[in-house]
């Protein structure tokens, strides 16, 4: 079984018990996310105040993202890897896509406002 499988499974046993999405990933594997999401995500998908896309021609933010309605580790990467048009391809490898998704993920536990 591929270890980021494995974990993403764990992701879901934790969840399911009740444990954030940050306790159930890997430290490093967040923090891996989180330097590639300021890198190369920021100026679009991390604004001050973004949310959900309302209109075809918006961007959502990745806190909307994580929140959306029976989201996963594994949407957001089989997303990422369909390399949508309105997105630039930065050919990710695979440990980089489940490290992004685990960092988007563990943004859906922010308190709402």
């Amino acid at each position: 079984m591929n270890a980021r499988r494995a974990g993403a499974g764990l992701l879901g046993a934790a969840l399911t018990l009740g444990l954030g999405a940050e306790a159930a990933w890997a430290a490093e594997d967040v923090r891996r996310g989180r330097a590639l999401a300021e890198r190369l995500c920021a100026q679009c998908h991390m604004m001050p105040g973004q949310g959900e896309k309302r209109a075809a021609n918006e961007i959502p933010g990745f806190v909307a993202v994580a929140r959306r309605r029976n989201q996963t580790p594994e949407g957001i990467v089989a997303w990422l890897r369909s390399v949508p048009p309105m997105m630039p391809n930065h050919h990710l490898s695979q440990d980089e896509l489940y490290a992004l998704a685990a960092f988007i993920m563990t943004l859906g536990d922010t308190p709402k406002r």
